[in-house]
């Protein structure tokens, strides 16, 4: 493989690009590592080029990066450049940047369909790799191989190679922590076999189970996730230690009750704000007493040394009547640990304090009968949600697969058990780059085709203020954070008002690709301007996306996020968590194919959306829903998430179809549920009594409203009179259409409000509220106004097929004073309307394998032959995935 090293120089302003440009389009003198004057063709080889060549076909250069230096400036919509890329390896040192107009309207292509592989990978070459039980006494009583002993058995030690990563000058990486909430990090170096990533030394071992299966992982009580557990780790004195649990999201104990939306009854408006991700690590870890297969033969102590913390300050207290509970305590590292019998760098990984956002702590030590961490969870850890994992421990590389970093002194060497017992004929790597292959910075017109990209601690490819850029038929693996990135997310997190993405361009389309065995996500699809309701219109259409989310939650196939983007005709299957996430308007997710994901995690939809009223006009439509892990949804609108029109769908093997939580105007129409639990579920906000106002997550949910549609004075989070009268505009007006053509409208919207005490304009609290209340806070306008954003209003759920079992289960609240029954049918009477009923498929008359309906079933003549036909017209398996 070669090297492609970075750019000697950037052209830092557009200015200057374009004077450059200005010059060198006329006529030079071809010289050692520019293309010919007038040449916008160039060539690169791996095998025979020189980047003092002139980059023609039989002189090519070395490196991309000295190809793109040859067209920089030179090239334009009307004369484009292409980069011909001969097959090979090419090992990136640096980004390969491509920045401004200087870089822009050029194709970066494989040539005549030779592989060309970019990384971030160092190859192990195979003379490096030596059999541990090879090695001599005099070698293995060296420093760097102290640890070797930790495999105590001849058992435990057969079969595993070494590779000393240090005298090799190979950088071992670090591991962080990461996890839901947290600000991201590089992701743990990883070991490619053959193309496959490896697995980091683990217990228990394998990742084929359910959501409920307990073999993959060490367990709490597994109530929350209706898992019968061996209780292996249970965690010690939480209310002591936090606080009861009835005000853990507000005693101030945990990370998550550090944000602000949290805080904002707090007294003094100076604390309100969200403490920095420092502070937040620096708080109460976990502590577990330990039991089940963690207590069984002590396996517990091969994961740290013995010892009890030592705490030197326990720091800031937690808030209002929890401040002589400690938030802080931070226990020191363990000093002088005996690097022959301990392990140093254990780690827990998995689900502690929900079931849907992951996290990861240090193992710090064990004493007794207790299993110490370092660093907190993001939630209070209980033991009804845990389901982890025991990472990075030499003593558990027991099974074919497994690796192992020994970091410890400076020590790096890697230990390694190979699928048949050598790594002899085997390609080996380890991914230590930590950047991007590519980054497109205010580029336009750049094509990326045919390439395949392996290798990165981040993303694979960066879009900022790109537009018009192409991503055409590549391949892209083995990156730990997301495949494909246009745009960038604000650095907080998806519950906060301020969340955005930025730089997200447009026009640019993501097609025809395989993105696979991913840490985080598929696609990144930002772009447009939620505030003018301006469109991004950037698309991924036609690619298979697999094997994602294996490090994080959260990070979905394709994510999009702003206004106007598309995520349509995919493939995603095989992955632990959701598979699309919406934070923003006007989009679609149609005609994919979504088979086995959301299998580990819980509380999730296929596709989601949470926390926001103002998330209109998105379209989920003509989609294959196969396979649903758990408890799961087909399409969960959480907290509040409205404007979802979910049509023509065909949802087979899931909990429910559609969960519908409190938001507005939601429709679920002309769909198929086939052995579901029920087709959908949902509620309203007041189930807790008429004293819960404000409702649960009151501050996001009307900070995001007044965002776009309500304008206060002196607010932080407050739209401009031009932003509403843009959005009544767009929402009224019709111009907007579904992809069948249906115009999206919500007339209802200009009636739309929060409720306030009309004489101060404040926000209503329990002490305004009354039944007969005039104050702008009584039943009439808070619950009984079906345009109110207190009450759902414009939901439906009809002409539904439920093939198996029931239909949408309402939940219902029942007050008093007078006594009224509050669910989704009082204020629609289209929820549970016109379904068809059938004990079988065939009897529908749909045919399972192309997804199209017989004109004499059932549904036929429910709903007549025009419908079928309009079905049949739009829904189908073909074309669904690459080419």
């Amino acid at each position: 493989m070669v090297r492609t090293g970075p750019r000697a120089a950037r052209i830092a302003a557009a200015g200057v690009a374009l004077a450059l440009m200005t010059t060198l389009a006329g006529p030079a003198a071809a010289a050692p590592g520019r293309a010919d004057a007038g040449k916008l063709t160039v060539y690169v080889s791996a095998t025979d080029g020189d980047d003092g060549n002139s980059g023609g076909r039989k002189d090519p250069f070395r490196t991309i990066t000295a190809a793109r230096d040859a067209l920089a400036g030179r090239t334009s919509a009307e004369a484009r450049g292409t980069v011909y890329i001969r097959g090979g390896g090419y090992v990136l040192d640096d980004t390969v940047r491509l920045t401004g107009p200087e870089n822009s309207w050029v194709t970066y292509a494989a040539y005549r369909d030779e592989k060309v592989t970019v990384t971030g990978s160092h190859e192990l070459p195979a003379e490096g790799w030596r059999r541990l039980t090879d090695l001599s006494a005099g070698t293995l009583a060296e420093p760097r191989y102290s640890s070797h002993t930790r495999l105590a058995t001849p058992e435990s030690r057969e079969g595993v190679w070494v590779y000393d990563l240090g005298a090799a000058g190979i950088d071992p990486g670090t591991l962080y922590k990461n996890g839901f909430n947290w600000v991201q990090q590089p992701f743990a170096p990883e070991l490619v076999v053959g193309g496959a990533a490896q697995t980091l030394a683990e217990y228990p071992n394998g990742n084929a189970c359910s959501t409920t299966g307990t073999d993959c992982h060490l367990w709490g009580t597994g109530d929350k996730w209706d898992a019968e557990t061996p209780r292996d780790l249970m965690n010690v004195d939480l209310e002591g230690r936090f606080g009861p649990e009835r005000d853990w999201n507000f005693s101030g104990t945990t990370p998550r009750a550090q944000f602000e939306d949290k805080k904002q009854l707090l007294e003094d408006p100076g604390q309100r704000d969200t403490w920095s991700p420092q502070e937040m690590r620096r708080m109460t870890p976990s502590v577990f007493t330990v039991g089940g297969r963690a207590l069984d033969g002590d396996r517990y102590r091969r994961w740290a040394p013995e010892a009890e913390p030592v705490v030197d300050d326990l720091g800031t207290r937690g808030l209002g009547d929890y401040t002589d509970v400690p938030v802080q305590l931070d226990p020191r590292w363990v000093e002088d640990i005996d690097n022959t019998e301990d392990e140093t760098e254990g780690w827990l990984s998995g689900y502690f304090g929900n079931n849907y956002a992951n996290d990861m702590v240090r193992i710090l030590s064990w004493s007794g009968d207790r299993l110490y961490t370092k660093y907190p969870s993001m939630y209070i850890p209980q033991d009804a949600w845990t389901k982890v994992k025991v990472l990075n421990v030499l003593s558990e590389l027991d099974t074919a697969g497994e690796y192992y970093i020994d970091r410890y002194d400076d020590n790096d060497v890697l230990y390694y058990k190979p699928e048949g017992g050598t790594v002899e004929g085997e390609v080996t790597t380890l991914q230590t780059f930590d950047k991007n292959f590519f980054l497109l910075d205010g580029t336009e017109g750049v094509t990326l085709r045919g390439l395949a990209m392996t290798g990165s601690l981040v993303s694979g490819v960066q879009l900022l203020d790109a537009v018009g850029t192409l991503i055409d038929g590549v391949d892209i693996s083995n990156v730990s954070m997301d495949a494909i990135r246009i745009g960038r997310t604000t650095d907080t997190i998806t519950t906060m008002p301020d969340y955005e993405t930025v730089q997200g361009g447009h026009d640019n389309v993501v097609r025809n690709s395989y993105l696979h065995d991913l840490g985080g996500g598929g696609v990144l699809l930002g772009g447009g301007d939620r505030a003018t309701l301006e469109r991004g219109d950037n698309i991924a259409h036609h690619n298979e996306i697999t094997r994602f989310s294996k490090l994080a939650t959260y990070t979905p196939a394709g994510y999009l996020y702003g206004v106007g983007n598309s995520f349509e005709y995919n493939y995603v299957h095989d992955a632990p968590h959701m598979a699309v996430q919406i934070m923003g308007n006007d989009m679609r997710v149609n005609h994919n194919h979504f088979y086995d994901v959301v299998k580990n995690a819980g509380d999730q939809g296929v596709v989601y959306a949470g926390r926001d009223f103002t998330y209109l006009g998105n379209e989920v439509a003509y989609n294959h829903f196969e396979k649903i892990g758990g408890t799961n949804d087909a399409l969960y609108l959480d907290d509040g998430a409205s404007g979802v029109r979910f049509h023509h769908n065909v949802v087979d093997g899931a909990h429910s179809g559609v969960n519908f939580n409190s938001g507005h105007s939601n429709t679920a129409n002309d769909n198929v549920f086939i052995g579901v639990k029920h087709a959908g579920h949902g509620g309203i906000y007041h189930r807790k009594g008429e004293k819960s106002l404000p409702l649960d997550n009151s501050w996001v949910l009307l900070s995001r409203f007044d965002s776009f549609l309500d304008v206060r004075e002196g607010e932080k989070y407050s739209a401009t009179p031009e932003h509403v009268a843009a959005w009544h505009r767009h929402y009224t007006g019709g111009k907007s259409k579904y992809a069948d053509g249906k115009p999206i409208t919500y007339p209802e919207i200009t009636r739309w409000y929060v409720p306030r005490v009309t004489a101060t304009g404040v926000d209503c609290r329990a002490a305004d509220y009354s039944t007969t209340g005039t104050n702008g806070c009584g039943r009439a306008t808070v619950w009984d106004d079906a345009n109110s954003v207190w009450a759902p209003s414009r939901v439906e759920i009809d002409h539904a097929v439920v093939v198996g079992d029931t239909g949408f289960v309402e939940t219902t609240a029942t007050f008093t004073g007078p006594t009224s029954v509050y669910n989704l049918s009082r204020w629609s009477d289209k929820v549970n309307t016109h379904a068809v009923m059938a004990t079988s498929v065939a009897e529908t008359g749909l045919n399972p394998d192309t997804l199209k309906f017989s004109r004499s079933g059932r549904v036929a003549e429910a709903y007549g032959t025009k419908w079928v036909d309009e079905w049949n017209r739009s829904v189908s398996t073909k074309g669904i995935g690459r080419p």
